[in-house]
């Protein structure tokens, strides 16, 4: 096993620096706030590069505070990987298939979202310490789960000696102006992409049957290429019966980019694809060839926002492959904050178009708009009680859906 500290001015960054030095197997045994930031201590197997002699004296040093530490009888940070668990090679049992397993993954889930809360509560505190005289605003972006980093710059640009009402009214006027939002398109071909269990199959339906009311049934038709999941398809064509419109199904990639070229003549094609997890590399690799079949559609990622932030993060990054146009806010109903979506789309500059609130087909779907996300992300923030500690089944839970059963 190698070891290594790494200091930086926030948990943030130095996570970047771990991940782009030893990328998504690095363990990470111990994180404390020191003067200036952050220190990490990280552990990786394989065989490494000759270190030099800093480098060397670096990691004695990390293992030796680490040694003190428990020897003081001090608990270091629960360590966890950075993407997860590594598959061993050779045939795997799914996790779903595997008692054993499935409680380690959950395990590990629930390290990793403790270590994530205490890294942004160490954020929250350097904040703090930093602009003792925003107390107060910190506290409700806080509250709403806003990310640490978006606060501070949210900060700069306010006026001093304003009241905190001021304040706070210029607060939400700023985090308006930075969300990103964009018109959803009335023709063309839509594609929902996400994970499992996201809500992509449910929005499709929504979409539909906004459509007929407003133009008729004559000009838009489904595609599933959701093989996997029977009762996708089961859903989708029951809600075609209803409506009174063509629902196709796809088999493979060529019978996808067949059917498609035929249904081109319509003016909305709605397109539903299987769910798939941000850690299931080959499973993305064959969603990236079936939408190479289906050149000029808009690929919108469905985005629970009931699961934590980080792991919100995670879906972004493995679907942004995907020239992604924008974002459909799934499960609103079911969240308890919304900042840290928010936060999200800020930072990854990602555009938000619909907004789902509940299963209702076709009533809870609605256009995206600013102004009305971070309105209820201030209320939800002002009727949310923080867990004691963050528990091993809600960390299943957000994890849940980031993960291939």
């Amino acid at each position: 096993m190698n070891v290594k500290k790494y200091r930086a001015a926030d948990s943030e960054q130095a996570m970047r620096m771990i991940r782009a030095a030893h990328g998504p197997d690095a363990v990470i045994l111990d994180c404390q706030s020191v003067a200036g930031g952050v220190e990490l201590v990280v552990s990786w197997e394989g065989e490494p590069s000759l270190p030099t002699a800093t480098e060397a004296d670096k990691e004695r040093t990390a293992l030796e505070a680490l040694r003190s530490r428990r020897e003081q009888g001090e608990s270091p940070a629960p360590a966890t990987r950075l993407e997860g668990v590594s598959a061993a090679p050779g045939p795997q049992l799914a996790w779903s298939q595997n008692d054993e397993l499935h409680d380690l993954k959950q395990e590990l889930a629930a390290m990793k979202s403790m270590l994530m809360s205490q890294l942004k509560d160490n954020n929250w505190q350097q904040l703090t310490a930093k602009q003792p005289a925003q107390k107060s605003s910190h506290q409700m972006l806080s509250a709403m789960d806003i990310d640490p980093s978006i606060a501070e710059s949210l900060q700069r640009e306010l006026p001093s000696g304003e009241s905190e009402a001021v304040q706070r009214e210029m607060l939400k006027m700023l985090l308006v102006r930075q969300l990103p939002i964009s018109a959803p398109p009335r023709t063309g071909a839509i594609c929902l992409l996400g994970p499992q269990g996201a809500g992509k199959t449910t929005t499709i339906a929504k979409l539909a049957a906004q459509h007929v009311m407003q133009h008729g049934r004559d000009d838009i038709a489904i595609l599933t290429t959701d093989s996997g999941r029977v009762g996708a398809q089961e859903q989708l064509r029951a809600y075609g019966r209803i409506l009174q419109i063509p629902v196709h199904s796809a088999d493979s990639p060529q019978e996808a980019a067949r059917t498609f070229r035929v249904l081109q003549k319509k003016s909305l094609i709605l397109i539903d694809t299987a769910g798939l997890s941000f850690r299931d590399h080959e499973g993305l690799d064959e969603l990236e060839k079936l939408l190479a079949g289906l050149g000029g559609a808009h690929c919108y990622l469905t985005l629970p926002a009931d699961v934590e932030a980080y792991v919100q993060s995670e879906i972004i990054d493995a679907y942004s492959r995907f020239n992604l146009a924008g974002v459909v806010i799934s499960r609103i109903d079911e969240a308890m904050r919304l900042g840290g979506l928010l936060s999200n789309l800020i930072q990854h500059r990602l555009p938000a178009v619909w907004c789902t609130n509940g299963p209702k087909v076709p009533q809870n779907l609605c256009v995206a708009d600013a102004g009305k996300l971070v309105n209820m992300a201030m209320k939800m923030a002002m009727s949310f009680t923080p867990p004691p500690r963050r528990q091993a089944a809600d960390s299943g839970r957000a994890q849940h859906i980031g993960v291939q059963a």
